[in-house]
């Protein structure tokens, strides 16, 4: 049970409080580490007011994630010879990518995006044994959905100040299925679904200062929801970006992010790209990210990113990659009395394909 409570309140922090943030947008931000403040087509409203076209982008998103757990194994004088694993969950979701509408008039910007900005899915599976590895339980535990976004927003370009603000349209589903299999007695099925919608407001700013370097900010308003008898409540955040291209037409551009936001403890997350262009219509991305726990910030996920894309004249596409890992190594698991031979091991893929068409 100590084992099971831990993996509910630290581990599935999507699935019981608030969800697991997607700290991406799109194919090309998410080969760049997941910097979405800087770029043209971006979380940032601002990055409308870059467009000089009208432009549409859709996608699709795949996403695995494998936990794996184990026991740690040590021999008669103590030494820690191994690890046994005990269990292991996995889950597959695909999904629509974020997509875009990007209407340029003059000095004003027009556009609609739609994206993900927490997920709900996870798979629990657990096989329970008495003192003599006899089966007593097996339980499958399964969460789907997300928090999403419709958002619709106007932007300004003056020279190179560019400023923007988007009116967020928020809405969440989550579905649960827990099913109890018993080898001698009645097996048990629960299933959970629940709905919210909310809104909130973004506004964003992008400082052009050179063809070379560029200044990002935009800043998320907070906002709950109420979902039986809990209130999801999602903080503020305040994101910052950096762009620089070295001049003498270096064919390298280099971004970078910090964000933050204030849930039980302050939370910043890191993110870093480089962007390679080929023979002037292709690229290639690769990038990084540090991203903590709200809910236990020893809990570091540590995210390496690769991406490809062409852009032409009128079409462009870009396919994203990312390894994550969540490491438990350094955790404080605040006198739960889980036993040091507990091992938690939690890998992650992402891989998103975008497409776009200017007119």
């Amino acid at each position: 049970m100590i084992v099971f409570w831990f993996l509910i309140a630290y581990t599935l922090p999507g699935v019981l409080t608030q969800g697991d943030a997607v700290f991406y947008y799109d194919a090309s931000s998410l080969g760049l580490g997941g910097n979405t403040t800087v770029l043209e087509n971006g979380l940032n409203p601002a990055g409308m007011c870059l467009a000089d076209a009208i432009s549409l982008k859709l996608g699709w998103v795949f996403f695995e994630c494998r936990e794996k757990r184990g026991l740690r194994v040590y021999d008669n004088y103590g030494n820690n010879i191994g690890i046994a694993t005990i269990a292991v969950n996995q889950i597959t979701i695909l999904d629509l990518a974020p997509f875009s509408i990007m209407i340029p008039l003059k000095n004003l910007r027009f556009g609609v995006k739609y994206y993900k900005l927490y997920d709900f899915g996870y798979s629990f599976h657990h096989e329970y044994r008495d003192n003599f590895y006899q089966l007593v339980k097996i339980v499958d535990d399964s969460y789907a959905g997300g928090v999403k976004a419709l958002s619709p927003g106007l932007g300004l370009s003056y020279k190179s100040l560019n400023i923007a603000v988007a009116q967020d349209l928020i809405y969440g589903s989550a579905k649960r299925e827990m099913r109890i299999y018993y080898p001698h007695g009645e097996d048990s099925l629960k299933k959970e679904e629940w709905f919210f919608s909310t809104t909130t407001s973004q506004y964003g700013l992008i400082l052009n200062i050179s063809y070379h370097f560029r200044l990002g900010y935009f800043f998320e308003k907070n906002f709950s929801a109420s979902v039986q008898d809990t209130t999801l409540l999602y903080p503020a955040g305040h994101n910052l970006g950096i762009y620089f291209q070295p001049p003498y037409r270096v064919p390298t551009k280099f971004v970078a992010e910090l964000n933050y936001k204030l849930w039980r403890k302050r939370i910043l997350s890191y993110k870093f790209g480089v962007e390679h262009s080929l023979l002037s219509d292709y690229a290639v991305r690769y990038g990084f990210c540090l991203l903590p726990d709200y809910n236990q910030p020893a809990i570091w996920t540590t995210s390496l990113t690769l991406g490809v894309g062409g852009n032409f004249k009128n079409y462009h596409f870009d396919f994203g990659f990312m390894l994550s890992k969540r490491d438990y190594a350094n955790t404080d698991f605040g006198g739960l009395g889980i036993a040091e031979r507990q091992f938690f091991d939690e890998t992650q893929n992402h891989f998103v394909f975008s497409f776009g068409f200017k007119l």
